[in-house]
């Protein structure tokens, strides 16, 4: 019984990589640009032009989305599911999602321009 369960949790790590490779396969992985970083605040610009994408990333601290250029958002699960989203330009979002890993990417046909400041 224990090798049955260390051979399925095996098969079911390797499905999720398999799932974030692939998604990350599909799109150009573009990195945050790290804009302020001090003892009270994390301040990051994300700029995706369609089909480029987020690498796989947690959310450690609670924070605030500020949509400067909007898009259809793919936002992408560990587990390979996804939701498409509309940021409007404009948009201010509270995002307490601590400790949540995902990944996203622009579906839509615009640039996607989001400062994300993350409260310490």
């Amino acid at each position: 019984m224990a090798r049955f369960l260390a051979g399925l949790l095996a098969g079911l790590a390797v499905a999720v990589l398999a799932l974030a490779a692939q998604h990350m396969a599909s799109e150009k992985v573009v990195p945050p640009q790290l804009v302020l970083e001090n003892q009270k605040v994390k301040i990051t610009r994300i700029l995706l032009k369609p089909g480029e994408g987020t690498p796989l990333h947690t959310h450690a601290l609670d924070h605030i989305a500020v949509v400067l250029q909007g898009s259809t958002m793919k936002d992408v699960e560990t587990d390979g599911k996804y939701k498409n989203v509309e940021e409007k330009t404009g948009d201010v979002i509270y995002v307490p999602w601590t400790g949540r890993t995902h990944s996203f990417a622009n579906a839509g046909n615009s640039a996607l321009e989001i400062v994300s400041i993350e409260l310490k």
